[in-house]
């Protein structure tokens, strides 16, 4: 199972990054979610599905989760450098710049999509997708059941694979223009 996760190692990176963490942090929490996949994950079942393919979504509540958690967290991170001001070195070409013009028109369907949707589908997805949010703390604050609110994420997102399936695997190939 740790193969077919390491086989995405920089897309559960981006993801976490998208989430709003550094890459170093970022790397860390990827890290830390092979390790906590490899000795809590009895079933591989739940994150490969028969034909080898990595169950993304649950990858991805597990990273989001272990990224709130890590902002959440009492004990405070330094990091030491020699450079004061170095920054992240992100080059911008123009691949990049089409990557992230995609990424972006991407989203932008997606959000057409989920405003079609019935209204407490829309704002629990939105809360969720787009908040530090877990599903537990969407739970409390609400006074909404944890398995309502997991059952209408796992049928929003059944929603989105598949109305997106075609779009997602052409930003995969890098095919850009297709989306």
């Amino acid at each position: 199972m740790l193969e077919l996760l390491a086989k995405n190692h920089e897309l559960w990176v981006k993801m976490v990054i998208g989430m709003g963490a550094d890459k170093d942090t970022a790397n860390d929490i990827v890290q830390s979610m092979y390790l906590r996949m490899d000795k809590y994950v009895k079933d591989k079942k739940k994150v490969v599905y028969k034909d080898d393919e990595v169950n993304r979504f649950f990858v991805y509540v597990t990273l989001k989760n272990m990224y709130i958690s890590h902002k959440k967290s009492k004990h405070l991170f330094f990091e030491i450098r020699e450079d004061e001001y170095q920054t992240d070195e992100l080059l911008y070409t123009e691949s990049n710049e089409e990557m992230e013009f995609a990424f972006i028109k991407f989203m932008a369907k997606i959000q057409e999509e989920m405003k079609t949707w019935h209204k407490y589908d829309r704002i629990l997805s939105e809360k969720y997708l787009k908040s530090d949010y877990s599903l537990r703390d969407i739970a409390t604050g609400t006074g909404i059941s944890l398995t309502s609110i997991f059952h209408s994420m796992r049928n929003n997102k059944k929603i989105l694979r598949e109305r997106f399936k075609e779009d997602w695997e052409d930003f995969k190939n890098g095919d850009y223009n297709l989306i």
